[in-house]
């Protein structure tokens, strides 16, 4: 049975703009659309809202995810074909779940790079950085143009 978490209140979260910048100095990539956020937390240029719906859109240019972690599986594979599809850099920040479908089949073995956060991120919520960690350990990836 694949891994899946239970969409709560408190699943959509803000990425600290810090770990944003962290995210494009890693892998040198600089996103100019945020697939999954809101126009007032958006960390690019451009950007999709839920109303959007990032996963029925085509993304044209380099991306930045950071996915509601109860959908996490349908934004890796949307990721990894918009990759594959659009030749587009893209970094996500994910919770690392290595065990389930999303991560085998569009990560580990999707030839894209890792990087793996030490501790636990306080992401923002309404723009100020949450009182307690995540419960999920996260990772940075990039899928890279080829």
């Amino acid at each position: 049975m694949p891994k899946n978490f239970s969409r709560t209140a408190n699943d959509v979260w803000e990425t600290p703009p810090d770990v944003f910048e962290l995210a494009c100095d890693i892998f040198h990539v600089y996103p100019r659309l945020d697939v999954a956020s809101t126009h007032e937390n958006k960390l690019c240029e451009f950007n999709f809202t839920e109303i959007d719906d990032g996963l029925s859109q085509n993304w044209w240019t380099t991306v930045w995810c950071n996915p509601p972690f109860s959908k996490a599986g349908k934004w890796i594979e949307k990721c990894y074909q918009e990759n594959k599809k659009n030749n587009i850099d893209i970094i996500a920040l994910l919770n690392v779940s290595t065990d389930t479908h999303a991560w085998q089949n569009y990560i580990l073995h999707g030839m894209s790079d890792i990087y793996w956060i030490s501790g636990r991120i306080r992401f923002n919520k309404n723009g100020q950085r949450s009182q307690h960690p995540s419960q999920h350990p996260c990772a940075l990836v990039c899928w890279r143009k080829q």
